[in-house]
């Protein structure tokens, strides 16, 4: 009866041991499976390695992407309206930039830790943004659950929220006269555009004139109008900011400041030109149809004009030279037939018609001679 225990007892212990080998074969072969799968996930990691600080900003990145990227990289920028650049020093985001954290430990990731700058440090749960302009600094690190923590990583960014200063900068023979601009309507307007973007830089500039399609500025242009046209203008940083608005400066032909302003600015077109008037500071004598100077008259020229104003008068003598300008009284010491010719211009080019004075000056004296009369 001992021995039969005996044997029972041999029996049992057997069945236990070849069944407790069983099992750790199944164990070990799990074990396996799920290192070799991490082993070809971080292999796959490995031959792909992606640089976090190179490519978390790549514009092409979406939310689809950052699934495949998943375990090659520890912060991924979810894309949409979003928008980054890289100049290879700086890397600068618009505050629609998503930042979100990854897992890269594939056999037990636990918790994600971060911080901005000297702010309080949070446990990652959601994508997060930046919304103060300016630079900032991303800390990051991870915690597995068996309490192995990462060293501290970072990324630094700048955050570009505003858009360019456009300016556009009208150029012609302008006048002011008081608050009021004038411009002539027989000129061209000269147009050029700038921008300035002190952050991530200026992307293009596009402009489309009175209602036409938008193309590119490359360099200013002229039109030919009989009054300033409406430019629309469109201005975009390297991260995305888009601005309609912009200056105008208003400049005369010599490059004088008349104006500027965020709003349109009124440009009043003075189409009238001056009206010129020659005068004598005597009364002539008329002998039939002539008007008789003599060497003693003085000849003046005055203009008006009702808007912008008369620039300049320019005049001539019998048709023997070129218009000159008008500085002072005119005289003559020859005998014979004069003619004065004027012309005016107003402040924005408009010129007079010609005024002229045709006068007969006689410089020699009466010839008298005396007779004797005897009957």
């Amino acid at each position: 009866m001992k021995k039969f225990s005996l044997i029972m007892c041999t029996l049992f212990c057997l069945s236990v041991i070849w069944s407790t080998s069983l099992h750790s074969q199944d164990v070990n072969a799990d074990k396996s499976s799920d290192v070799k799968a991490t082993t070809t996930d971080t292999s796959t990691k490995s031959d792909v390695e992606i640089n976090s600080t190179e490519h978390l900003l790549k514009e092409d990145t979406a939310t689809e992407h950052a699934e495949k990227v998943y375990e090659k990289q520890e912060i991924q920028i979810l894309k949409g309206k979003p928008k980054t650049f890289t100049d290879g020093y700086n890397t600068y985001v618009n505050d629609k930039v998503r930042f979100e954290l990854f897992d890269v430990d594939n056999i037990m990731p636990d918790s994600k830790f971060y911080k901005i700058d000297a702010a309080e440090e949070q446990k990652y749960s959601d994508p997060f943004t930046l919304s103060e302009e300016g630079p900032h600094v991303i800390y990051y690190y991870s915690v597995d659950k068996m309490g192995n923590k990462e060293m501290q990583r970072s990324l630094n960014v700048i955050v570009d929220k505003t858009a360019p200063e456009v300016t556009l900068v009208v150029t012609a023979p302008f006048s002011k006269t008081g608050d009021t601009i004038y411009a002539s309507d027989k000129f061209s307007y000269n147009y050029s555009i700038s921008a300035k973007d002190n952050i991530s830089g200026v992307a293009g500039i596009t402009y489309a004139v009175a209602g036409e399609e938008h193309k590119a500025y490359v360099k200013p242009f002229t039109i030919n109008s009989l009054e300033p046209v409406k430019i629309d203008i469109a201005a975009e940083d390297k991260v995305g900011n888009l601005t309609k608005k912009y200056k105008t400066k208003i400049l005369d032909e010599n490059g004088n400041l008349l104006a500027e302003s965020m709003d349109d600015i009124k440009i009043t077109v003075d189409k009238t030109a001056p009206v010129v008037e020659i005068k004598a500071d005597k009364e002539f004598f008329k002998k039939d149809n002539l008007l008789v100077a003599s060497k003693d008259f003085k000849y003046s020229i005055t203009a008006q004009d009702s808007e912008s104003g008369v620039k300049s008068i320019y005049y001539r003598i019998d048709n023997k030279s070129d218009y000159i300008l008008y500085t002072g009284e005119i005289i003559f010491n020859t005998n014979g037939m004069h003619k004065i010719e004027a012309i005016a211009k107003d402040a924005v080019g408009n010129i007079s018609s010609t005024a002229i004075l045709e006068v007969y000056v006689d410089v020699i004296p009466a010839d008298t001679n005396i007779k004797m009369v005897t009957e």
